[in-house]
């Protein structure tokens, strides 16, 4: 039904079992994407009180295109970035959501683990065919991984989210031709990657200066002054943070506006996340070194 304020009350209550009558259940919830604010208050008061669900919110973005703007979430990875007790994801592809719901059913039983909430998306999109490495597990896991490496001193990197990946990668083919090196990387989980950076900080300001978080990490082979162009089917300031994070410049691209109705291409144009703009984010990221 609409009543999704009703949802996150059912969703916390259940999610609550354990610490009422010692039974854990797994109380799995699915909504429109743009309708979590709907129920942000009792979904607030539902992780206060350690309540233990999984929340999806499908399909993010502007990808319901042909309904209107109404049901088109610009501000959702933004929610699932500042909720204290839910852990957010943005995955992909079918791999990557197999490994976090596994891990998610576990973090819900966990001492110290919480809720989790999946933001993801009905548009078909191209399956990668690998393999799940012990390695590209816990990147995925620790909310970040290169889909196509970057040469060792590259200048430039491509940072996409979830639904987007498709116009990143298309992009990235034709980046190639001028900036062979450049690397495409998949962020599986904006929120756990920052949290990661946040406590590397911290640990940093303490006096701990050998603590690196994952994406510091990963982005070692990039030159010290490369710039990083992000692209996400939400609100920009969900990547752009890694500029801080990396003290590299960043051109961050995303949804900031009410969408219309209309194909999901026509939108991503009129918006600026389809492949053009992002080719022209990378050449100005190119031209203003």
């Amino acid at each position: 039904g609409i009543a999704e304020n009703n949802l996150f009350l059912t969703l916390s209550a259940l999610g609550l079992s354990y610490s009422l009558f010692g039974e854990r259940l797994l109380p799995v919830g699915t909504l429109y994407d743009p309708f979590v604010n709907r129920g942000l208050d009792a979904l607030n008061y539902a992780c206060y009180q350690d309540a233990r669900f999984m929340l999806i919110g499908t399909p993010s973005g502007i990808t319901l295109a042909p309904e209107g703007g109404a049901h088109q979430s610009i501000g959702t990875p933004l929610i699932g970035l500042a909720q204290d007790g839910l852990s957010s994801f943005e995955p992909t592809f079918v791999d990557e959501l197999t490994e976090i719901m596994q891990w998610g059913f576990c973090h819900m039983q966990e001492d110290g683990g919480g809720s989790v909430y999946l933001r993801l998306t009905t548009r078909a999109l191209t399956q990668p065919d690998r393999k799940m490495t012990a390695q590209l597990r816990r990147q995925v896991l620790a909310g970040a991984y290169w889909l196509r490496p970057p040469s060792v001193n590259s200048e430039l990197a491509i940072v996409c989210c979830g639904a987007v990946t498709a116009e990143a990668t298309a992009a990235h083919d034709e980046i190639l031709e001028e900036i062979p090196g450049a690397g495409l990387l998949v962020m599986t989980s904006p929120d756990l990657a920052y949290q990661d950076w946040i406590r590397a900080w911290k640990q940093r300001a303490s006096g701990n200066f050998a603590a690196r978080s994952l994406f510091g990490r990963l982005l070692d082979p990039l030159t010290p002054d490369a710039a990083l162009v992000t692209v996400v089917d939400g609100h920009p300031a969900t990547l752009s943070w890694l500029g801080e994070a990396s003290r590299r410049r960043v051109y961050s691209l995303g949804v900031e506006t009410f969408g219309q109705s209309g194909d999901i291409e026509d939108l991503y144009r009129l918006h600026g996340i389809d492949r053009d703009a992002i080719l022209n984010a990378c050449a100005a990221a190119c031209l203003n070194k």
